[in-house]
């Protein structure tokens, strides 16, 4: 009898749907929750889902080199980054306000403060950065993603290796 294997692009969809869930529960029942812990949540979900996943694939279907066990993982793992990143930046554009006024008068003085810039040219640096936020969040996103799940990709494929 064959064993079925589920598919890494499963379990990366649903991880994926795990970390945005996580994402939209830390930020609407607490809107004071600050940018590091939601991608902490992130890199809790990736690890845990990618480790989990990865166990998984090695009971289906019996791999055994450390090569199959390892691309699993990655290949769970890039599928969750792109789907966090097109996440992020769907939510910075049309979820998430835009910077308020007291944030950006507090990032005019701290360009003022660096030097970078005085004046209209600070603000006018503030608003350009605050147009492009997107790109700097989904670049976390990714990271925070990339990072967590390659060592799960890893710790799993040593585990099982190990243990075999």
């Amino acid at each position: 009898m064959e064993t079925k294997t589920s598919s890494h692009l499963l379990k990366g969809v649903l991880i994926s749907l795990l970390a945005i869930v996580a994402d939209l529960l830390l930020s609407k029942l607490n809107p004071a929750t600050t940018d590091g812990n939601r991608y902490l949540a992130r890199m809790i979900v990736a690890f845990a889902g990618v480790f989990i996943s990865s166990f998984i694939y090695v009971r289906q279907t019996g791999a055994s080199t450390f090569g199959e066990i390892f691309a699993h993982g990655f290949r769970i793992t890039a599928l969750v980054a792109f789907l966090l990143a097109v996440y992020t930046y769907v939510a910075i554009k049309f979820i998430y306000p835009p910077p308020s006024a007291a944030e950006m008068d507090a990032a005019v003085k701290a360009i003022e403060q660096q030097g970078v810039a005085l004046g209209q040219e600070a603000r006018r640096v503030a608003e350009k950065s605050a147009a492009n936020r997107w790109i700097i969040y989904s670049s976390l996103s990714i990271f925070s993603v990339l990072i967590p799940g390659l060592l799960a990709s890893l710790a799993t494929a040593l585990l099982a290796k190990k243990n075999q």
